[in-house]
């Protein structure tokens, strides 16, 4: 169903005022989220001169919902900043500075402002000055890790990154107004383009200091359980079974468990994952399999078995599928000169009702005086006794957090909670998360958690979770439909136990439609919302290896707790919120499903895509790759002015691939600065920890696991000024820190050997017992 157009619906952030100084789309995306959820924001533009009535960018229609459009004066901005609840700035630093808008020149005289800054790429380095751009943002960590099959980097048809970080702006601003509600001040907050490939690439970018590492899709190379399949009438599907038990159900219901008794395989699960083991046969006999059949065929085996499975299919066919339309997925707003403009609705739903994105505002900017410039009255200032000035905590420092959920998406929610200040317990069946089957990034994403193992199939593991949730402030889920009222704990349940419980339930395609059970990886929403097609543009789908749909899944989660938290206060009401892959999918696709009459064709690719234009995309020196992004005025003409090449013509793309071979990374980059040509080098996925850049913007940090020692994985996904406080936190078993946890919640030691006794409880289980099955 397609929303009408009204703007009615949950506000959890009614009355709080963003001034938005943000020209990207990741800082407009963020304005746009905290607008949906019911914020006053207002986004200083340029005059009326500067700006068309038809934006060149479909996806500014939807990025601008709900705003005000004002002009105003430069010189102004500092002061009127001031007035603010949030402010959301994404200049370079250097711009920053110029405008006056530095967190320490506005803050000396506004304690109670949230600060959100957001640089295209970092705060310091070699790139930080460069204008944004998705190709260029991805060549620092993502580019590399997509499928080639002639190697090299490959860019970006859907700019996920971009979201990604528009996701997390909003929410380390909305982390900052509960923060500021609890300690009495505003705060201060990086949250960069680095941070966005951080949290993206929680689960690849690691290195192993003492031993090899292995992490999924890290080379880039799909796995034979974990990729797409041609079938016989020429229809791709994508096969999901990311852990032993799920590739072991597939194999069964294909008849084909004689897979794992091959030579290169051995009856080990691990040694499908490994290219030059098993990897390269299995793939092999499953190519020759589904090629034999029809899709059709295939799907329906695999679906009978439970075993996640999607077909590639079209955007057209996502945005008029069910699990879009029985979820309000999209809503029409009215344009004065294209008309009715159909876009995605919110990605976050507030018990049970999805926020209500706000009007697309008149291209007319208006122009107000400071004092004019806001319609919702200042919030009060916190008390001078409560005050936080000088102390350094984290936003999030007191709020409690249950994990009680499996492999990425909905830990992530939690993770980032944890990130920002948080005490986060993870929840785990007795033998642990069946995600610890990849130890590594398990522990990437878990950090700065605490461990214990209840069998909520047991009377006594529920009771026990009901007993925590009772002193928690968030609960974090991905259980299916009905499994928590069949286990006796409903949710009305634990409403009636924690009435301040704010419950965050992650799925994958939504709470309504005909596949509200169903099991649902990220692969599978690149497959079925059009993002795989359109990478893969008239050859093969291409799916990108990083968990775009998850990571952005919890960052969207943490977005909605943060504001129910904000909404909730100090006693007050908690309530359900619900975020789910598929609802994700379009939220990424903002842009291309912003639809109206006469529409531009949106992006698409093809095999090993470098770019759309011969100045726009990645190209390959003599040592290397870089980005080029040659899309401002005179630009293009200042590329082949540095390559030393004559007036622009029909064979630019081979002419400016020659030039560059015969240059060095360096040589070329300092070359195209030289003419004011923004590019920059395509960080590898081998070593790409120790990239200058990344180093530079102290991108990772040491943990240590008891059995593979020393790992460097992403070190956190924003900077507060307000204090870190944050531990390099090593691995932890399942249980681990469950005795501490129960005598915290009141349980005395007798109780508690009684429980483990029985099971409900699990001690502590080595890392080392967490290996994959073998047959």
């Amino acid at each position: 169903m397609t929303a009408p157009d009204d703007v009615t619906g949950p506000s959890p952030l009614r009355g709080v005022r963003v001034l938005e100084v943000c020209g990207n789309p990741a800082g407009r995306v963020a304005g746009m989220l905290l607008a949906d959820l019911g914020a006053e924001v207002v986004r200083v533009v340029g005059g009326a001169a500067d700006r068309d009535a038809i934006p060149a960018e479909p996806g500014e229609l939807c990025w601008d919902r709900g705003k005000s459009l004002v002009a105003i004066d430069a010189g102004a901005l500092p002061e009127v900043a001031r007035t603010a609840d949030v402010l959301l700035v994404d200049h370079s630093p250097r711009a920053l500075r110029a405008a006056g808008l530095a967190p320490e020149e506005i803050r000396d005289r506004a304690h109670r402002l949230v600060h959100v800054w957001a640089p295209p790429y970092a705060a310091r380095g070699e790139f930080s000055e460069l204008p944004a751009d998705p190709i260029l943002l991805d060549a620092l960590g993502v580019a590399g890790r997509y499928p080639s099959r002639t190697g090299g980097p490959v860019a970006p048809v859907v700019p996920t990154t971009t979201y990604v970080h528009g996701a997390m702006i909003a929410a380390t601003a909305v982390a900052g107004l509960v923060g500021r509600r609890r300690l009495g001040t505003g705060t201060a907050v990086e949250v960069s383009g680095l941070h966005a490939i951080a949290a993206q690439m929680t689960t690849m970018m690691v290195e192993g200091l003492d031993q090899p590492v292995f992490s999924p899709g890290a080379s880039g190379s799909p796995a034979p359980c974990w990729r797409a399949y041609r079938c016989a009438d020429g229809r791709w599907f994508f096969l999901a079974t990311l852990t032993p038990g799920l590739f072991f159900r597939a194999l069964e219901a294909l008849d084909r468990m004689d897979i794992m008794v091959l030579p290169e395989v051995a009856g080990e699960f691990s040694n499908i994952l490994v290219e030059d083991a098993g990897g390269r046969v299995v793939t092999a006999e499953l190519e020759a399999l589904f090629a034999s059949r029809p899709c059709g065929h295939w799907l329906e085996l695999l679906e009978k078995a439970a075993v996640p499975c999607a077909p590639v299919a079209t955007r057209d066919e996502w945005i008029r599928g069910d699990p879009v339309v029985a979820n309000a997925g999209t809503v029409v707003r009215e344009h004065p000169e294209l008309g009715p403009v159909t876009m995605p609705g919110s990605p976050i739903i507030f018990a049970g009702a999805p926020g209500s994105p706000g009007r697309i505002p008149s291209p007319e900017p208006s122009v107000r005086a400071p004092g004019d410039l806001w319609a919702a009255p200042a919030t009060a200032d916190p008390s001078p006794e409560s005050a936080a000035e000088g102390r350094a905590v984290l936003p999030l420092a007191g709020v409690k957090v249950l994990d009680a959920s499996t492999f990425l998406a909905a830990p992530f929610v939690a993770s980032l909670l944890a990130d920002f200040g948080a005490d986060v317990v993870k929840v785990e069946p007795a033998a642990g998360d069946p995600y610890r089957v990849y130890p590594v990034s398990f522990l990437a994403v878990n950090q700065r958690k605490r461990g214990i193992a209840l069998d909520l199939t047991k009377p006594e593991g529920a009771d026990v979770l009901r007993a925590l949730v009772r002193g928690t402030d968030v609960l974090v889920e991905n259980f299916r439909p009905g499994r928590m009222a069949r286990i006796g704990l409903p949710p009305d349940s634990l409403r009636e136990t924690n009435p301040g419980l704010v419950h965050c339930s992650v799925t994958a395609y939504g709470q309504d439609g005909a596949s509200a059970d169903a099991p649902g990886f990220d692969p599978i929403f690149q497959s079925l919302s059009g993002m795989a097609s359109a990478q893969g543009g008239d050859g093969e789908p291409i799916m990108s290896a990083m968990p775009a749909h998850d990571t952005c899944t919890g960052v969207l989660g943490a977005l909605g707790v943060l504001a129910a938290l904000y909404a909730r206060g100090d006693g007050g009401s908690g309530t359900q919120v619900a975020v789910s892959l598929a609802a994700t999918s379009t939220y990424l696709q903002s842009a291309e499903f912003t639809d109206y009459a006469g529409r531009p064709a949106p992006l698409r690719g093809g095999t090993d895509f470098r770019g759309p234009a011969p100045g726009h995309r990645y190209h390959r020196c003599s040592d290397g790759w870089i980005a080029i992004a040659a899309t401002g005025a005179g630009q293009p003409a200042a590329l082949r002015q540095a390559l030393d090449l004559s007036e622009s013509s029909e064979d630019d793309l081979p002419r400016i691939e020659r030039a560059l071979r015969g240059h060095t990374v360096r040589q070329a980059l300092r070359l195209l600065s030289g003419r004011g040509v923004p590019a920059c080098r395509v960080v590898q996925p081998e070593g790409c920890l120790d990239d200058p850049f990344l180093v530079d913007n102290e991108f990772a940090h040491l943990v240590h696991d008891p059995e593979l020692g020393r790992l460097r994985v992403v070190a956190g996904y924003a900077l507060w000024a307000s204090g870190d406080g944050r531990a390099a936190s090593a691995s932890f078993a399942p249980g681990q820190d469950g005795r501490r946890i129960l005598a915290a919640a009141g349980y005395g030691g007798d109780r508690i050997e009684a429980l483990v006794a029985r099971g409900a409880v699990a001690g502590p289980v080595l890392p080392g017992d967490q290996q994959a099955p073998t047959i």
